[in-house]
């Protein structure tokens, strides 16, 4: 049995078996959103990301681009969680706050990084799920596409330049 990936920058030692997995399995649910936040970044580095598709609370309008998630889930070699804080999330609360840092190093640059957010939990029918997540610091953003420039061509096939046609 293998250390939970959630865990290794803590002094604890639970196994993946007996922490994370039985979340990603559908055999259990999160009973705060600490243990919800832990398994979303343990996802990341089993790279089951259904899973964080399915605990993400999103509004109408919007949608979990899976895609996006799996790309960073890839680029990244990741080394480990911290949490910084919790505020609510108790049994009676229907919100919850963790902030959290996670430690990866970019495979592409072999830069050691670190995301740091604060996010927001809220429980639906008994639930825990994700709501929304605030980025701490002014780290670059990261392309994972080519910048289109104003002169090439433009991406949707028409044939005019970039500038002329959607970047217009």
């Amino acid at each position: 049995m293998s250390a939970c990936p959630c865990r290794v920058l803590d002094a604890t030692s639970k196994s993946y078996e007996d922490c994370c997995a039985p979340l990603h399995l559908g055999k259990s649910q999160a009973s705060t959103p600490e243990q919800l936040m832990r398994a979303r970044y343990s996802a990341y580095v089993k790279k089951t990301i259904p899973f964080i598709a399915e605990t993400q609370l999103t509004e109408v309008a919007e949608e979990f681009d899976q895609k996006e998630a799996e790309k960073w889930a890839e680029s990244a070699d990741w080394k480990g969680l911290k949490i910084l804080s919790t505020k609510k999330g108790g049994p009676a609360d229907n919100d919850g706050i963790v902030e959290f840092e996670a430690h990866y190093t970019d495979k592409a640059s072999g830069k050691d990084l670190i995301h740091k957010e604060t996010s927001l939990f809220h429980k639906v029918s008994g639930k825990w799920l994700f709501k929304e997540g605030v980025i701490a610091g002014a780290q670059a953003f990261k392309r994972l596409e080519p910048k289109i420039g104003r002169n090439d061509p433009c991406s949707c096939g028409s044939g005019k330049k970039f500038k002329k046609c959607c970047g217009a």
